[in-house]
Protein backbone atom coordinates (compact mmCIF):
# COMPACT_ATOMS: atom_id res chain seq x y z
CA UNK A 1 0.00 0.00 0.00
CA UNK A 2 2.87 2.36 0.78
CA UNK A 3 5.01 1.49 -2.23
CA UNK A 4 3.31 3.92 -4.61
CA UNK A 5 3.80 7.03 -2.40
CA UNK A 6 7.41 6.02 -1.81
CA UNK A 7 8.01 5.65 -5.55
CA UNK A 8 6.37 9.03 -6.21
CA UNK A 9 8.48 10.68 -3.53
CA UNK A 10 11.64 9.13 -4.94
CA UNK A 11 10.73 10.40 -8.41
CA UNK A 12 10.12 13.87 -6.98
CA UNK A 13 13.50 13.83 -5.22
CA UNK A 14 15.14 12.67 -8.42
CA UNK A 15 13.55 15.60 -10.23
CA UNK A 16 14.93 18.02 -7.61
CA UNK A 17 18.33 16.38 -8.09
CA UNK A 18 18.17 16.86 -11.86
CA UNK A 19 16.97 20.46 -11.66
CA UNK A 20 19.66 21.38 -9.15
CA UNK A 21 22.38 19.69 -11.19
CA UNK A 22 21.30 21.44 -14.38
CA UNK A 23 20.83 24.84 -12.74
CA UNK A 24 24.23 24.76 -11.08
CA UNK A 25 26.07 23.52 -14.16
CA UNK A 26 24.53 26.13 -16.48
CA UNK A 27 25.41 29.07 -14.26
CA UNK A 28 27.92 31.87 -13.96
CA UNK A 29 29.84 29.84 -11.41
CA UNK A 30 30.75 27.32 -14.09
CA UNK A 31 32.25 30.04 -16.28
CA UNK A 32 34.36 31.41 -13.42
CA UNK A 33 35.46 27.94 -12.34
CA UNK A 34 36.31 26.98 -15.94
CA UNK A 35 38.56 30.04 -16.24
CA UNK A 36 40.31 29.18 -12.97
CA UNK A 37 40.81 25.59 -14.04
CA UNK A 38 42.23 26.59 -17.41
CA UNK A 39 44.68 28.93 -15.68
CA UNK A 40 45.69 26.20 -13.24
CA UNK A 41 46.17 23.72 -16.08
CA UNK A 42 48.22 26.26 -18.03
CA UNK A 43 50.42 26.87 -14.99
CA UNK A 44 50.91 23.12 -14.60
CA UNK A 45 51.87 22.67 -18.27
CA UNK A 46 54.33 25.58 -18.21
CA UNK A 47 55.80 24.28 -14.95
CA UNK A 48 56.20 20.74 -16.34
CA UNK A 49 57.99 21.80 -19.57
CA UNK A 50 61.78 21.29 -19.19
CA UNK A 51 63.71 24.57 -19.09
CA UNK A 52 67.16 25.27 -20.62
CA UNK A 53 68.54 25.88 -17.12
CA UNK A 54 66.78 22.79 -15.75
CA UNK A 55 66.42 20.13 -18.48
CA UNK A 56 65.55 17.33 -16.06
CA UNK A 57 61.91 16.16 -16.31
CA UNK A 58 59.64 16.99 -13.41
CA UNK A 59 58.82 14.23 -10.95
CA UNK A 60 55.58 13.31 -9.23
CA UNK A 61 56.95 14.42 -5.84
CA UNK A 62 57.77 17.85 -7.26
CA UNK A 63 54.27 18.08 -8.73
CA UNK A 64 52.71 17.26 -5.37
CA UNK A 65 54.91 19.69 -3.44
CA UNK A 66 55.07 22.66 -5.81
CA UNK A 67 51.72 22.57 -7.66
CA UNK A 68 49.06 20.31 -6.19
CA UNK A 69 49.53 21.05 -2.51
CA UNK A 70 49.63 24.88 -2.67
CA UNK A 71 47.60 25.58 -5.81
CA UNK A 72 45.01 22.82 -6.02
CA UNK A 73 44.48 21.84 -2.38
CA UNK A 74 45.04 25.28 -0.90
CA UNK A 75 43.17 27.40 -3.44
CA UNK A 76 41.16 25.64 -6.14
CA UNK A 77 39.45 22.91 -4.13
CA UNK A 78 37.66 25.20 -1.62
CA UNK A 79 36.80 27.72 -4.34
CA UNK A 80 35.22 25.12 -6.61
CA UNK A 81 33.24 23.69 -3.71
CA UNK A 82 31.96 27.05 -2.49
CA UNK A 83 31.16 28.19 -6.02
CA UNK A 84 28.43 25.57 -6.35
CA UNK A 85 27.43 24.66 -2.79
CA UNK A 86 27.09 28.17 -1.36
CA UNK A 87 24.81 29.31 -4.18
CA UNK A 88 22.45 26.33 -4.19
CA UNK A 89 19.78 27.32 -1.66
CA UNK A 90 20.69 31.00 -1.44
CA UNK A 91 20.36 31.17 -5.24
CA UNK A 92 16.88 29.69 -4.99
CA UNK A 93 15.99 32.36 -2.45
CA UNK A 94 17.40 35.17 -4.59
CA UNK A 95 15.55 33.86 -7.64
CA UNK A 96 12.36 33.50 -5.57
CA UNK A 97 11.94 29.86 -6.58
CA UNK A 98 12.59 28.31 -3.18
CA UNK A 99 9.07 29.01 -1.93
CA UNK A 100 7.63 26.93 -4.77
CA UNK A 101 10.01 24.08 -4.01
CA UNK A 102 9.07 24.13 -0.33
CA UNK A 103 5.36 24.11 -1.16
CA UNK A 104 5.62 20.63 -2.67
CA UNK A 105 4.85 17.47 -0.73
CA UNK A 106 8.54 16.51 -0.51
CA UNK A 107 9.83 16.65 3.09
CA UNK A 108 12.45 19.33 3.57
CA UNK A 109 15.25 16.94 4.64
CA UNK A 110 14.79 15.00 1.40
CA UNK A 111 14.92 18.22 -0.63
CA UNK A 112 18.15 19.12 1.13
CA UNK A 113 19.67 15.69 0.54
CA UNK A 114 18.69 15.78 -3.14
CA UNK A 115 20.37 19.14 -3.60
CA UNK A 116 23.41 18.00 -1.64
CA UNK A 117 23.77 14.92 -3.86
CA UNK A 118 23.49 17.01 -7.05
CA UNK A 119 26.05 19.59 -5.95
CA UNK A 120 28.40 16.90 -4.65
CA UNK A 121 28.26 14.96 -7.93
CA UNK A 122 29.00 18.09 -9.96
CA UNK A 123 31.76 19.32 -7.67
CA UNK A 124 33.35 15.90 -7.39
CA UNK A 125 33.44 15.46 -11.14
CA UNK A 126 35.11 18.83 -11.66
CA UNK A 127 37.66 18.54 -8.86
CA UNK A 128 38.74 14.99 -9.72
CA UNK A 129 38.79 15.84 -13.41
CA UNK A 130 40.99 18.87 -12.80
CA UNK A 131 43.27 16.84 -10.53
CA UNK A 132 43.63 14.16 -13.20
CA UNK A 133 44.54 16.67 -15.92
CA UNK A 134 47.13 18.38 -13.71
CA UNK A 135 48.71 15.02 -12.83
CA UNK A 136 48.95 13.98 -16.47
CA UNK A 137 51.34 16.88 -17.16
CA UNK A 138 54.27 14.94 -15.65
CA UNK A 139 53.50 11.64 -17.36
CA UNK A 140 53.54 8.28 -15.61
CA UNK A 141 54.82 9.76 -12.34
CA UNK A 142 51.62 11.74 -12.15
CA UNK A 143 49.48 8.60 -12.02
CA UNK A 144 51.00 7.59 -8.68
CA UNK A 145 50.37 11.08 -7.36
CA UNK A 146 46.79 10.92 -8.62
CA UNK A 147 46.19 7.66 -6.75
CA UNK A 148 47.49 9.26 -3.55
CA UNK A 149 45.61 12.54 -3.90
CA UNK A 150 42.26 11.20 -5.17
CA UNK A 151 40.96 9.80 -1.83
CA UNK A 152 42.01 12.97 -0.01
CA UNK A 153 40.36 15.22 -2.59
CA UNK A 154 37.20 13.09 -2.55
CA UNK A 155 36.69 13.26 1.21
CA UNK A 156 37.74 16.92 1.45
CA UNK A 157 35.25 17.77 -1.30
CA UNK A 158 32.44 16.05 0.62
CA UNK A 159 33.34 18.05 3.73
CA UNK A 160 33.57 21.37 1.87
CA UNK A 161 30.27 20.83 0.06
CA UNK A 162 28.50 19.91 3.30
CA UNK A 163 29.91 23.02 5.02
CA UNK A 164 29.15 25.49 2.23
CA UNK A 165 25.67 24.07 1.66
CA UNK A 166 25.06 24.70 5.36
CA UNK A 167 26.07 28.33 4.78
CA UNK A 168 23.63 28.43 1.86
CA UNK A 169 20.76 27.19 4.02
CA UNK A 170 21.65 29.73 6.70
CA UNK A 171 22.17 33.01 4.79
CA UNK A 172 20.74 34.62 1.69
CA UNK A 173 24.17 35.91 0.63
CA UNK A 174 26.02 32.76 1.62
CA UNK A 175 28.64 33.09 -1.13
CA UNK A 176 30.22 36.10 0.58
CA UNK A 177 30.54 34.25 3.89
CA UNK A 178 31.88 31.15 2.15
CA UNK A 179 34.42 33.21 0.20
CA UNK A 180 35.56 34.97 3.36
CA UNK A 181 35.91 31.62 5.10
CA UNK A 182 37.86 30.10 2.22
CA UNK A 183 40.27 33.03 1.91
CA UNK A 184 40.66 34.11 5.52
CA UNK A 185 40.30 30.84 7.43
CA UNK A 186 41.23 28.04 5.05
CA UNK A 187 44.07 29.91 3.33
CA UNK A 188 45.53 32.11 6.08
CA UNK A 189 44.71 30.30 9.31
CA UNK A 190 45.75 26.92 7.93
CA UNK A 191 49.27 28.25 7.26
CA UNK A 192 50.16 29.72 10.64
CA UNK A 193 51.72 27.93 13.62
CA UNK A 194 49.50 26.96 16.53
CA UNK A 195 46.40 24.90 17.14
CA UNK A 196 43.86 27.32 15.65
CA UNK A 197 44.42 25.82 12.19
CA UNK A 198 42.77 22.62 13.41
CA UNK A 199 39.38 24.22 12.78
CA UNK A 200 40.04 24.09 9.03
CA UNK A 201 39.26 21.33 6.57
CA UNK A 202 42.55 21.87 4.77
CA UNK A 203 44.57 21.06 7.90
CA UNK A 204 43.19 17.52 8.05
CA UNK A 205 43.43 17.04 4.29
CA UNK A 206 47.08 18.13 4.38
CA UNK A 207 47.77 15.95 7.43
CA UNK A 208 46.47 12.96 5.48
CA UNK A 209 48.82 13.82 2.61
CA UNK A 210 51.80 14.32 4.94
CA UNK A 211 51.15 10.89 6.43
CA UNK A 212 51.55 9.28 2.98
CA UNK A 213 55.26 8.45 2.75
CA UNK A 214 55.07 7.85 -1.02
CA UNK A 215 54.53 11.57 -1.67
CA UNK A 216 57.38 12.88 0.44
CA UNK A 217 55.42 15.96 1.46
CA UNK A 218 56.38 17.93 4.56
CA UNK A 219 54.88 21.05 6.16
CA UNK A 220 56.35 24.32 4.95
CA UNK A 221 55.85 26.16 8.24
CA UNK A 222 57.37 25.48 11.66
CA UNK A 223 55.35 23.81 14.41
CA UNK A 224 52.69 22.63 11.97
CA UNK A 225 52.21 19.44 14.03
CA UNK A 226 49.98 17.43 11.65
CA UNK A 227 47.78 14.64 12.95
CA UNK A 228 47.99 11.06 11.75
CA UNK A 229 46.27 9.97 8.56
CA UNK A 230 43.72 7.85 10.43
CA UNK A 231 42.81 10.75 12.72
CA UNK A 232 42.48 13.09 9.73
CA UNK A 233 40.14 10.67 7.95
CA UNK A 234 38.00 10.26 11.06
CA UNK A 235 37.70 14.01 11.62
CA UNK A 236 36.79 14.69 7.98
CA UNK A 237 34.10 11.99 8.02
CA UNK A 238 32.62 13.20 11.31
CA UNK A 239 32.75 16.84 10.20
CA UNK A 240 31.02 15.99 6.91
CA UNK A 241 28.22 14.12 8.68
CA UNK A 242 27.90 16.88 11.26
CA UNK A 243 27.69 19.66 8.67
CA UNK A 244 25.16 17.67 6.65
CA UNK A 245 22.97 16.92 9.68
CA UNK A 246 23.13 20.53 10.88
CA UNK A 247 22.27 21.80 7.41
CA UNK A 248 19.27 19.47 7.16
CA UNK A 249 18.06 20.58 10.60
CA UNK A 250 18.52 24.26 9.77
CA UNK A 251 16.80 23.90 6.39
CA UNK A 252 13.87 22.09 8.02
CA UNK A 253 13.42 24.71 10.75
CA UNK A 254 14.10 28.00 9.02
CA UNK A 255 11.28 30.15 7.66
CA UNK A 256 12.25 31.30 4.19
CA UNK A 257 10.70 34.30 2.50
Amino acid sequence: MDSQPNISRFAACLQVFRLTLRRQFFSRQTIVIAVLLLLALAISVVWAVPKPWNPEPRTGEQLAEQILSPLFMGFLLPLISLGYASSTISGERTGQTLVYLLSTSIPRPQIYLSQFAAVLLLTMGITLGCLSMMCVTVGMDGLAVLRAFAPVVTLATVCYVALFLLFSAWLRRATFLALAYALMVETLTANIPGVVKRITVSFYANSWLYDDSSLGLNPNIPAYDPVSGGTAIGVLIMASLGFLALGMWFFSRKEYE
